[in-house]
């Protein structure tokens, strides 16, 4: 099982990720999809991944700017499966937008963060959200 799956279809957002992952020095696993569409069949078990229900993550960092299903789109649905509806996900993006905000936080999810705009701002903002999301938060696993 992967700690964080990682929703974002910019190929230079989800490189930078991987780059800051490896920076951590942490054990921490992490898988990259790269459309709100894909996010879906992992996660109710359809598509490519039908024959295997993939194990969920500790935590799913989701942007909202998606190709196929939006971000919003992609809580809901998380939020309407049993096994999914306790994962924690937080909103990875760019906007700063109220309305953005707000819709996010209506369609269920746990944390709103803006991605910063420096490399090394971004590091230091992943870092402490896994310190608070992979080791200190409390979860309840529905498999």
């Amino acid at each position: 099982m992967a700690d964080v799956l990682y929703i974002e279809d910019n190929a230079n957002d989800a490189d930078i990720f991987s780059r800051l992952m490896q920076k951590l020095q942490r054990p921490i696993t992490y898988t990259i999809l790269s459309s709100g569409s894909e996010a879906v069949d992992y996660l109710e078990g359809q598509g490519q991944y039908q024959k295997q229900v993939a194990p969920l993550p500790k935590l799913l960092l989701l942007d909202l700017n998606l190709v196929g299903f939006s971000g919003i789109e992609v809580v809901q649905r998380a939020r309407n499966l049993d096994r999914t509806r306790f994962l924690p996900i937080i909103a990875f993006s760019t906007s700063d937008n109220p309305s953005d905000i707000r819709s996010a936080y209506e369609a269920g999810i746990n944390a709103y963060v803006v991605k910063p705009g420096t490399y090394q701002a971004t590091g230091k903002l992943l870092s402490r959200l896994y310190d608070f999301w992979l080791e200190n938060n409390t979860r309840i696993d529905n498999k």
